[in-house]
């Protein structure tokens, strides 16, 4: 794959001091984010002053890439972390300022009257992601809520705990920190972006209201098939309001690799300046840091109802990759992930291992971050999940090592420790976890159950599943719904479940053996007929 051969260059000096090679084919990267969904993607890849473009769209059609338009969604954060990074660079405001000594008014009595700008521009105020709890609310909550809703709404906030907590991402923070600059300098947050980034820079389609000619160059939204309306923003609008182009996003990270000797002066330097610990590895003035310092990533990504955008800055070689879809089911974790990996890679030969060792390592480990890591035994190999991912067969690679490689994935063990202890590596980041469980309450099913279940089946409405297996556990999805990983239970063939909502997946077998229906536990019981051929 010519996308790792790229990044694999940056990671050892022997190959930093030699010419550095070709850029990727942006076009084949498109391919590979847009994922066969419908819309477009467009990739720019740039190293200094060289930029290439490609683009890719379903169904096939002609893309402007270099002046196509998308909703960035997040990387908005970084246009409100520069925004204060240039105010504390001029002394007129500071990280340890608190939000009651500068909206005295607004936050008089509110729980967030001692939050700190440090602690907003790194998630580490203690604050949820937003108001309403996830879900519709949520998203109706970020795309109408007005600033003064957003204030009479303060007194009923409830925090996490005493600031600072560890690191939590918060949209409502950003929110708070982007209305706070736009009430400091009488100006809205948008005025701030245009005046102080946007037009110093050139970045005419950086933009958070549109114009007619932008309107038209907005690439068509996505939810699946469906399509998505575009999300305008008020009181959220510094942690996701901006629209903006490839182009636009290359010349912005170009600036900022520039240093305080580019157009962007000392701020630039500081954005990137570590302020804190986030997610296994740093955060700057709310732009993520991965790696070491003399391998240092930057990036931030983006999600919006119909869009998705990785931004990702990378010093060696003043180089920038911006990745931007039009729909919200394209690849961008997957192509994330294979960046990452290839600019941090971990071994892949495999060593030895007698199965006694691999017992004592079965458990679950949780981190300080409260990432829950669960590692099980099957058939002599170990499989772990992190969080909400799925399953994973692991590569022994030395002493109490194990590694999937292709993910960049490295575990280390310390079971002589009490209790026992599990580092892990990947993508630059770095979480340490103590074994809170010696017991997981999941199962490796048999890969010929999981190929027994693999196909599609119909619900009386109509909805169709689509069951594919992984290594470890099946893949299903629903309809038009997001694809879900689903969990056997111990001692219960054929029986798995979601850890994302109260739901069970039961396959039905006929006289022979052959899963011919799937039953739905979810408020009731929901049979679906197979519609493709047993195999």
């Amino acid at each position: 794959m010519r996308l790792r051969a790229w990044w694999l260059a940056l990671c050892t000096g022997a190959a930093l001091a030699q010419p550095l090679p070709p850029l990727p084919d942006p076009d084949r990267l498109a391919g590979q984010l847009l994922g066969g969904e419908r819309g477009a993607a467009v990739v720019a890849v740039a190293r200094g002053a060289q930029v290439l473009r490609g683009s890719a769209s379903q169904p096939e059609r002609a893309i402007d890439a270099e002046h196509a338009l998308f909703e960035i969604g997040s990387v908005s954060k970084v246009f409100t972390g520069l925004l204060l990074a240039q105010a504390v660079e001029r002394g007129e405001l500071s990280l340890d300022d608190t939000l009651g000594q500068r909206l005295p008014r607004q936050t008089q009595g509110t729980p967030v009257a001692g939050l700190t700008l440090r602690q907003l521009v790194t998630h580490s105020a203690c604050l949820p992601r937003t108001l309403a709890a996830d879900g519709p609310d949520a998203v109706a909550e970020i795309r109408t809520l007005t600033p003064a809703q957003l204030w009479d709404a303060l007194p009923q906030l409830v925090l996490a705990g005493q600031p600072p907590c560890a690191p939590r991402y918060s949209n409502l923070g950003m929110a708070l920190l982007g209305n706070l600059l736009a009430q400091r300098y009488g100006r809205t947050w948008e005025m701030l972006v245009r005046e102080r980034i946007a037009e110093p820079l050139g970045l005419h389609d950086t933009v958070q209201t549109l114009d007619a000619t932008q309107r038209a160059r907005m690439l068509p939204a996505f939810e699946g098939e469906a399509v998505a309306p575009l999300w305008d923003m008020d009181a959220y609008a510094g942690a996701g309001a901006l629209r903006s182009s490839t182009t636009d996003l290359v010349r912005f990270g170009q600036a900022l690799l520039a240093g305080r000797e580019g157009p962007l002066g000392p701020a630039a330097e500081r954005l990137l300046t570590p302020l804190g610990r986030y997610a296994g590895g740093e955060i700057g003035y709310g732009i993520l840091i991965l790696g070491p310092p003399e391998r240092r990533v930057y990036l931030h990504d983006g999600l919006t109802g119909g869009y998705r955008t990785l931004w990702m800055l990378m010093p060696e070689g003043r180089q920038v990759l911006v990745a931007s879809a039009s729909n919200a089911r394209a690849a961008l974790p997957t192509l994330r992930g294979r960046v990452l990996a290839a600019l941090f890679p971990v071994p892949s030969e495999p060593v030895p291992v007698a199965p006694a060792q691999l017992a004592p390592l079965v458990g679950e480990y949780r981190s300080g971050e409260g990432t829950l890591f669960r590692v099980v035994l099957h058939d002599g190999q170990l499989y772990a999940r992190g969080g909400a991912q799925g399953f994973a067969p692991l590569v022994p690679v030395g002493p109490g090592r194990f590694a999937r490689p292709e993910r960049g994935l490295l575990l280390q063990f310390d079971d002589k420790a009490e209790p026992a202890q599990l580092t892990v590596q990947q993508g630059g980041a770095e979480q340490r976890a103590l074994r809170s469980a010696r017991a997981v309450a999941m199962a490796i099913p048999a890969q010929a159950d999981l190929a027994d279940a693999v196909g599609r089946y119909r619900l009386e409405n109509g909805a169709v599943f689509s069951i594919r297996a992984e290594p470890g556990q099946l893949i299903a999805r629903l309809a038009q719904q997001p694809a879900f990983p689903v969990f056997a239970r111990a001692g219960q063939r054929d029986r798995y479940f979601y850890d994302v909502v109260p739901a069970e997946l039961q396959f039905l077998r006929d006289a022979d053996g052959r899963i011919d229906a799937l039953v739905l536990h979810q408020n009731g019981e929901h049979r679906a007929e197979r519609i493709d051929a047993i195999p």
